[in-house]
């Protein structure tokens, strides 16, 4: 019988589930069933992005630790999707200690390869993105949200991003289907057909993360880690590369360009399909945590 592995998101948790996330599951849900009619022997992974400095910060708000704030998210997420009944095979944390040793893993092959290096940085960040917002300058604000950037100057490892712009550019062009929709993919072209920068990797100045092997004080960037969960999930299993990531179109990026690049310094298998969905909307705005227009879901 023929395999076939499909993600959502690895959601953020620094709040409850919303009908945002709903929808994607459910398409993923969906895509699950149809697959296994059509004789497939299909896994579907979920699950929760659990560091950073906004979940660390959630979790001061709310006067508990960044263990207790996520475990207790996380069960919210878990106990939503039984509620919908969602034919669920995995829901991986990024907390779990094996996928730590994963992302621990990921570094280090990377690193070996020749395409981490350290250096010092200063940017501006986005702690509603969880990520540096380029060319931005004192006084900006996040494009997306609207909520103020903050000034970053620390020792980070980088990982050489630059080194891949024209493998990634050729893997778009030469495979269309890599990444749909067709807007997505051109979006995707456009930014990698600009100088690509080399990409901050760790955090010195917080403290709720993976921490870097043989480095004190260093904890993995967000993004480096959480996408590795889609890997630690079924890696033990043999099911890995993913036949199909679905995702927001927020986080095409992440997935279209980080994602390849870090498996392809790593000498792994890539990921055979991308699907980037729209935005739910309210009042013509996205619907996010951030904005404060969530709607709760419900079966």
């Amino acid at each position: 019988m023929d395999k076939y592995y499909i993600t959502t998101p690895i959601y953020y948790v620094n709040a409850a589930p919303h009908i945002g996330h709903t929808y994607t599951t459910i398409a993923a849900d969906v895509i699950k069933r149809y697959k296994q009619m059509q004789g497939f022997d299909v896994v579907l992974t979920t699950g929760t992005d659990e560091h950073g400095i906004k979940i660390q910060r959630s979790a001061e708000k709310a006067g508990q630790t960044p263990e207790a704030f996520t475990t207790a998210v996380a069960e919210e997420f878990s106990n939503t999707w039984k509620k919908f009944g969602f034919a669920l095979d995995h829901e991986q944390r990024t907390t779990d200690p094996k996928h730590a040793a994963n992302v621990q893993r990921l570094f280090k092959a990377c690193l070996e390869n020749g395409y981490i290096y350290k250096g010092s940085y200063t940017g501006f960040y986005s702690v509603v993105n969880e990520a540096f917002v380029p060319d931005a300058k004192e006084g900006d604000v996040d494009p997306e949200t609207g909520q103020p950037l903050e000034k970053v100057t620390e020792e980070n490892y980088f990982f050489k991003l630059s080194a891949f712009r024209d493998k990634l550019i050729e893997l778009h062009e030469n495979n269309p289907e890599f990444l749909q929709p067709e807007t997505r993919r051109n979006e995707v072209l456009a930014f990698l057909k600009q100088d690509l920068a080399d990409l901050s990797i760790t955090r010195t100045t917080i403290k709720w993360g993976i921490p870097v092997p043989d480095e004190p004080g260093h904890v993995f960037y967000v993004w480096f880690d959480a996408l590795m969960a889609y890997h630690t999930a079924v890696v033990e299993d043999g099911r890995w590369p993913a036949d199909l990531h679905l995702i927001g179109k927020e986080i095409v990026r992440f997935h279209a360009v980080y994602w390849p690049a870090f498996l392809m310094a790593a000498g792994w298998e890539l990921p055979k399909k991308i699907f980037a969905h729209g935005w739910l909307l309210f009042d013509n705005n996205k619907m996010s945590k951030s904005r404060g227009n969530i709607v709760r879901p419900e079966p």
